[in-house]
């Protein structure tokens, strides 16, 4: 079976998920004894800021508790538990507790649910749920803590990248290729902004790693991305490397995206040039600086300037200039770039549009979508 077959087979083989509305019915915090994470009104992390801020569930709220808290959180008799939680309402039941903590639930009603993890197995976080229980709160505890989540990631980024349909778009810059996503996606079609959850845009001259999230934080928003995917219907992404600044793209989602259907976005270069200025700060800064950002990305070593790029900036014409960067030193990096692994992708009909602005180029892409989606990729 040839890659085109293999794509083509995957977006028509909807009758395995005819029931299913996402890929969290497959894919689900079951495997790790707790209900899907949109089930509780509050998620709390115990973990320190720095452990927090490198990955968390989604949706977490971390609270910072004193180190001598745990333990004697949970000190309360019953009759005192029971007469704070059945004649009073919750602020009267949250007595007792550290501020932080307080504070996290003091919008969480009896009747709603709460799940809480920690690093270090329960050891912190099954404390504060006891006593939280004792008040009369409904608590899961994440068992294995944080360490059981991230192997749950990584589990469901092998699986569920290998059940969408996905189809690409290409084109030189990721800014371009975030616009034609954002008109899909007004369109009611789906779309995975993998660059933006990895704050990231290829063909940037001057893309800020500091930006970019950690690999776990990027792997979680991934698959909370991916979970919510309807895998009866094509997903469309932006083309990206493995290797998306800083992080890696996971491999089962690099396998997918090798064999998957390809668009390519033509639109004309005056046009191109007017949205980059709009997309890239960098432009703003003097003619020097981006001409010697863009030759720094040429194939040749050194950064080396052409001449004709020298002879446009010396006379000042910025607009012929920005149009020979962008088509001679932008595009045919690019192009450069994605040879190898455009092979074995079947290529769609490319997205032809007059202008990038978000109105018209709605109408380009739907006016698109009725010949491309009616015609699939050929067995």
């Amino acid at each position: 079976m040839t890659s085109g077959q293999e794509s083509s087979d995957r977006t028509g083989s909807a009758a395995p998920f005819a029931d299913i509305e996402s890929l969290a019915g497959v894919f689900h915090p079951h495997a790790i004894e707790v209900q899907d994470f949109s089930h509780y009104a509050l998620v709390i992390d115990l973990r320190s800021r720095a452990e927090y801020e490198d990955d968390h569930i989604p949706g977490a709220v971390r609270v910072d508790l004193p180190s001598e808290a745990a333990e004697p959180l949970g000190t309360r008799s019953d009759d005192e538990v029971s007469a704070a939680t059945d004649s009073v309402p919750e602020a009267r039941a949250i007595q007792g507790l550290p501020d932080a903590l307080t504070a996290a639930i003091a919008n969480v009603k009896l009747d709603q649910a709460i799940l809480i993890y920690c690093g270090q197995g329960g050891r912190v976080s099954q404390p504060v749920a006891q006593a939280l229980r004792w008040r009369g709160w409904t608590v899961d505890v994440l068992p294995g803590g944080w360490i059981n989540y991230r192997r749950w990631v990584q589990a469901g980024l092998e699986v569920l990248p290998r059940l969408v349909a996905f189809r690409v778009i290409a084109c030189s810059l990721g800014t371009e290729a975030l616009r034609v996503l954002r008109a899909l996606r007004e369109v009611g079609q789906q779309v995975v902004d993998v660059e933006g959850l990895a704050g990231w845009r290829h063909g940037a001259l001057k893309p800020n790693q500091g930006t970019q999230p950690s690999q776990a934080w990027f792997e979680s928003q991934l698959l909370e991305s991916i979970r919510a995917l309807d895998p009866r219907t094509p997903v469309w992404v932006g083309d990206v490397d493995t290797g998306v600044g800083s992080v890696e793209l996971p491999g089962a989602l690099t396998d997918a995206l090798a064999i998957a259907p390809v668009a390519k976005l033509e639109v004309g270069v005056v046009e191109r040039v007017q949205c980059w200025r709009e997309d890239d700060p960098v432009l703003m800064a003097e003619t020097s600086e981006v001409v010697q950002a863009v030759a720094m990305k040429l194939p040749q070593p050194g950064g080396t300037v052409p001449e004709q790029w020298q002879h446009l900036a010396g006379e000042e014409k910025t607009d012929l200039l920005l149009a020979r960067l962008l088509s001679d030193g932008i595009d045919q990096t690019y192009a450069t770039e994605v040879a190898d692994r455009a092979e074995g992708r079947h290529a769609l009909p490319a997205l032809t549009a007059d202008s990038l602005a978000p109105g018209a180029l709605i109408e380009s892409v739907r006016a698109w979508l009725q010949g491309t989606l009616s015609h699939p990729a050929p067995g």
